[in-house]
């Protein structure tokens, strides 16, 4: 059970988070619902994930959207259905409310008695050793996700302690580059306090030397093109490609709002993304399903999720699937499948969030 046990079973509970102005309350003797951290893709905004959010929050789902680009000296995460945040140590709005109160300052919080570091609202959001042996260190400020892929799943391990310590291990859910960053974060940091993994239309890392020196090469050239040509001459051609193929029979209103996300950030900032977050610095293939198996194994569920009209992704799912680890082919979706199929899409999440813990397997 996820919730905290109570000697009284009607009582009611309202348990502090760290750097809140809200208080998360519960019925005692319930389990309470995981919260669910959002990553989003490509030339996105966190707003991107609004749909799933409203339908998640609606079942009384938590739900935490972070804005992958933005570089901080600390940390404040705000939820998707608050005006409040959760700050870490490091960050101005954590230092003005005085750090962690009530439970929180006390000891670690609920869900969290396997985070690395024992202590997960008390980083300062910057290089820290960590006692995690398997954990791989950078050498890069977390306040610069855009230094390399390390330091941007340095960042994303931080928000999942942030979040841990202040609600119980959280469900990391994350859409093709948020994806892929999510999963080479289990690589590099495979003791996180989750609760589970859901990987939307996500490349699991280069099959070999060779697709990895093919995948440098294009994404380096797609942030020459960026860099020479400017956003809205990259987008021009980004929505031509067989992969949003799908997303030209959308409404003109629905095109565009998410011409408008793609137009968010500056050539120079996603330029940066591609060279130091793309496929090419990640662990290859196989080494990425060892470690989503080892979750499973963990007793932490996992889903690997494509759209059936994403020729590429939904290979890659059959791919998931031979090597025996749960994936979901959404019929009539594309690449997108969260934004095409929210309904399906919130009801996976859902599942697998709500899924009990199964314990490590007998070996």
């Amino acid at each position: 059970m996820r919730g905290e046990e109570s000697t009284a079973p009607e009582e009611r509970r309202k348990a502090p988070a760290a750097g809140l102005g809200w208080r998360k309350e519960s019925v005692a003797g319930r389990p309470e619902k995981a919260p669910i951290i959002l990553l989003h893709g490509f030339a996105q905004t966190p707003a991107s994930w609004d749909g799933v959010a409203r339908i998640l929050q609606g079942q009384g789902w938590r739900t935490y959207a972070p804005n992958l680009f933005e570089p901080e000296s600390g940390l404040a995460l705000r939820a998707c259905d608050c005006e409040e945040a959760l700050t870490a140590r490091g960050d101005a709005a954590y230092d003005r409310a005085g750090g962690p109160t009530g439970d929180l300052a006390a000891g670690p919080a609920r869900g969290v008695a396997d985070s690395p570091t024992g202590d997960p609202i008390n980083h300062p959001i910057a290089d820290k050793p960590t006692s995690d042996p398997t954990s791989r260190p950078t050498s890069h400020s977390i306040a610069d996700p855009l230094a390399s892929m390390g330091a941007v799943c340095d960042r994303v391990a931080a928000i999942v302690r942030l979040v841990a310590a202040a609600e119980g291990a959280p469900v990391l859910v994350g859409y093709s580059m948020g994806g892929r960053i999510a999963a080479e974060t289990m690589v590099r940091h495979p003791g996180l306090p989750l609760a589970g993994l859901v990987l939307e239309s996500a490349g699991l890392g280069p099959a070999d030397d060779a697709a990895r020196a093919a995948l440098a090469r294009r994404n380096g050239e797609w942030a020459a093109r960026l860099r020479k040509g400017g956003v809205a001459a990259f987008m021009d051609w980004w929505e031509t490609l067989p992969l949003f193929a799908t997303q030209r029979e959308f409404p003109p209103a629905t095109r565009a709002a998410i011409r408008i996300g793609r137009e968010a950030h500056g050539a120079e900032t996603l330029a940066r993304s591609l060279e130091a977050w793309g496929a090419h610095h990640q662990a290859a293939e196989s080494e990425t399903v060892a470690a989503l198996a080892q979750m499973r194994v963990a007793g932490r569920p996992v889903l690997y999720l494509a759209g059936s009209c994403d020729e590429k992704y939904a290979a890659l799912a059959v791919r998931v699937r031979a090597a025996g680890l749960p994936a979901m082919l959404v019929e009539g979706a594309g690449h997108n499948v969260h934004l095409e199929k929210p309904e399906v899409f919130s009801r996976a999440v859902a599942q697998l969030a709500g899924a009990p813990p199964s314990g490590p397997s007998p070996s």
